[in-house]
Formats: structure tokens, sequence, C-alpha cells
């Protein structure tokens, strides 16, 4: 962390530094430009909206992780959430309570890094709050998506017996670096909805098995995962980090959570060869009785357990 200097500081100072750098040209924005009490938008349709909130400790370790790639993720598992429905982000709100000591060029970089990565898709940020305490850093940012055009937004609820299961990507082990990494999936998320139309999609945000489990009991059904293809999908962090902690492989790829791939649940008749193009990995296939199931092809599927992250615990 880079400590207060004889820098200029205050809230005034960064939102001046923000404004310039984020603000295009008033002629362009219409009648309210960055820096008002409120921003303008002007969208064809309603706006679906998602927040998420880091916390420095919880979230991310300012004494460990540099304050672009914060800000990155800050704006990124918004992003996840847009993606999770299949719907285009427009614009983002951001929100900071900056740790006191902070250096403004540290809190300018966090800031403009979660625009950066807003910008890559369409989504940059339009205005927010800046505050400060002693506490640690805390950014809050909130994302406006619009659905597909003619399309509903891709919800949890619609997952059927017989439909199968796939990940967008590998999963397991992100605490090795991916969490701060990755990619949201909003393009893919399109593309998958209009060619597969998914019955149900989620993000991995709290683990496979914890967020497969919403998709689950919003549709009032099971699912029952594949060992072998589970097996397949962890990606390499998964078994590094079991070599590190003794824990299997397997059980990181279902619990660890901030994978931040896609569950899509697809319908049956879509063919293996069509959602493999898309690179989707099967996992298993959705069934009628409730709950979560391994299936290793010797004797009956057996429980798994239904447990990931979980604030407030």
């Amino acid at each position: 962390m880079t400590t207060a200097s004889s820098e200029p500081r205050g809230e005034l100072e960064l939102i001046r530094r923000l404004a310039a750098r984020f603000a295009p040209p008033g002629a362009a924005r219409g009648a309210v430009d960055f820096g008002d009490d409120m921003a303008l938008l002007d969208p064809s349709g309603p706006l679906l909206w998602t927040v998420d909130m880091l916390m420095d400790g919880v979230d991310f370790d300012s004494r460990r992780h540099a304050w672009d790639a914060v800000g990155r993720k800050a704006m990124a598992v918004n992003l996840s959430d847009c993606a999770a429905m299949a719907v285009a982000p427009v614009a983002a709100l951001c929100a900071v309570a900056l740790n006191e000591r902070l250096s403004m060029a540290d809190a300018e970089t966090l800031i403009a890094a979660a625009d950066a990565c807003g910008r890559q898709y369409g989504c940059p940020i339009v205005g927010g709050d800046t505050n400060s305490w002693a506490a640690p850093t805390v950014i809050s940012i909130t994302v406006a998506a619009r659905a597909r055009s003619g399309a509903p937004p891709v919800r949890r609820d619609g997952a059927r017996p017989g439909d199968t299961v796939w990940l967008t990507g590998p999963v397991g082990g992100s605490i090795l670096g991916r969490h701060l990494t990755f990619e949201p999936r909003v393009t893919l998320a399109l593309e998958l909805a209009a060619r597969l139309r998914p019955h149900a999609l989620i993000d991995i945000s709290d683990g496979l098995a914890l967020d497969l489990s919403r998709i689950l009991t919003a549709s009032g059904c099971g699912a029952e995962l594949d060992a072998a293809a589970l097996d397949a999908a962890l990606h390499a962090d998964a078994a590094r980090l079991a070599a590190e902690d003794g824990r299997p492989a397997r059980e990181h790829g279902l619990y660890d959570g901030e994978d931040f791939e896609l569950i899509a649940v697809l319908p049956s008749d879509v063919p293996e060869s069509d959602a493999a193009a898309l690179g989707l990995r099967p996992i298993g296939c959705i069934v009628a009785d409730r709950g979560l199931w391994l299936a290793s092809g010797e004797g009956p599927p057996e429980p798994l357990p239904v447990r990931g992250w979980e604030h407030f615990r």
C-alpha cells in the first residue's frame, strides 16, 4: 500500500482527476456531465441491475494485491453477473470507502482499472461516490445491463429433467491467482444464449456445488454429475493446490469458488458438438430427484454435500 504524502489530496481532487480521465465531452453525454449529482442513461428498453462489494482482507489483500488488479476484479465480478443472465452491460456506478492512508495515486489506479475493465465490454463508469475512513478499503460497483433484442434474460429456474449440465471452463484452485485475473464470460454468454438457448445459467462465484444448487432449488429438480467428466473439467490449479494442502483436487473444483466460469443447463436436444464448438465442457445432467449427486459408474450415485463460500456464516 502506498501511504499519504505531500501530494494534493481530498475528495474534490480525486473526483477532478477521475472526471478528467472518464468524462467524454458534454455533447456526447447529453444534459448531465460526469460529476453532477446523477448520471444520465438513455437505454432502449428496461435495464437489469447488479451490485457487488469487495472488502480488503476478505475479497483481496492490499498487502499482496496491486490496486489495479483489485479494481479490475471489482468490475469483473459484476460483469460476470451479466454473463450469468446473458445480458449486455451498459454502464456502472462505483462507490469506494478508501482507507485514509491510501495515496491519491493508488485511489485513482483502483477506480481507473475498474473503468478500463468495464469499457472492454461497453460498460464505462458514469458516476459514484468517494469516502474515506480508518478501516480497510471497500469498493462497490453497480452495473446496469440490457437484455438481448427480442430475448429475455436467462434465469436460474428453467432447468428440467433430461437437460445437460456444462461448464464454460475449468474450475478449482482460483485462489492461486485466477480470482483476480479471470475474464468475465459476457461475450461467450451472449453467443451461447443466441445459439444454444440454455434453460438456465449461473456464474461460479461461491463454488460449483453451491452455485449449481441455486439453479436446482429455483428449478425444483436435482443434478447428477459424472465423476470422470468432473475430473476432466478441473483446472491445473486445483491439482497444484491439492498438492499443497492435501485436499483432493475434485474437492477444490466443487467448493473453492471464484472461478467465474458459467454453469450452463442446455436442452437435451442440443448436439454435443454445438456445445463443444463454444468450448463448453459436459459435467452431468438434470434429474427429477432433488439434490446433487455424483455418479462414478460403480454402484448408485452418491449424494454430494452442498457447500461453498458464504458471508456472515
